[in-house]
């Protein structure tokens, strides 16, 4: 009778845990449902509604001094830019936005990415262009739903060779003005093939 009632106890276990994933995912809005969301630029804004209705945040040229605290409080936040700050590292609080499918650090003064960006395991959209970046983590294998990886004006040159396993769901990456050669061209996307490389036209640099 005991055994029976511990087996009763762990089938409801596991369909409680299952919908309780199924629920999380499920808040996850989609490419087109997302775009249709409110952008909200400061936190005054977005603390004037429901914190349950936030999907998207956009922060430029200074962060706000309670940053870590009020992010926390947005459970179904999707879409984070904080672009234009000078920042030279991510506020650690960014990577535990484990529902982020869209992430924008552009414009900064970025010359290394945490590995902690493996954290952030449903980004579609990564855009790290204008910083000073010269490799990428290999943590980023991670990152199984990336389709656009926007590194316009960095210093990369290559990636860790891992990357393929990102070959069916990386669509696009920008590397435009970036000092690259053909042969680094060729190696890139030869970890890549089915992915879409923007190259500047103008720049056929030699080693």
């Amino acid at each position: 009778m005991l055994s029976q009632l511990y087996g009763k106890i762990t089938v409801l276990m596991f369909i409680f845990s299952s919908s309780a994933v199924s629920f999380g995912q499920g808040q996850l809005l989609d490419a087109s449902e997302l775009q249709n969301k409110t952008l909200f630029t400061s936190f005054e804004k977005a603390n004037a509604v429901s914190t349950d209705s936030i999907y998207r945040l956009s922060f430029k040229r200074k962060l706000p001094e309670d940053f870590a605290q009020q992010i926390l409080q947005y459970p179904h936040l999707q879409e984070l830019h904080l672009t234009g700050m000078r920042l030279k590292e991510v506020p650690e609080v960014v990577w535990t936005l484990t529902h982020l499918t869209v992430l924008d650090l552009s414009n900064n003064r970025l010359d290394s990415l945490s590995y902690r960006i493996g954290d952030l395991i449903h980004l579609e959209r990564l855009i790290l262009n204008r910083n000073y970046l010269i490799f990428l983590p290999v943590e980023i294998i991670h990152l199984s739903h990336l389709s656009f990886l926007d590194l316009w004006s960095n210093l990369i040159i290559t990636f860790p060779k891992e990357i393929t396993v990102l070959g069916s769901t990386l669509k696009t990456v920008d590397m435009r003005v970036i000092t690259i050669g053909d042969e680094y061209k060729e190696r890139l996307q030869s970890l890549l093939p089915e992915t879409k490389f923007l190259f500047s036209k103008y720049c056929n640099c030699k080693n």
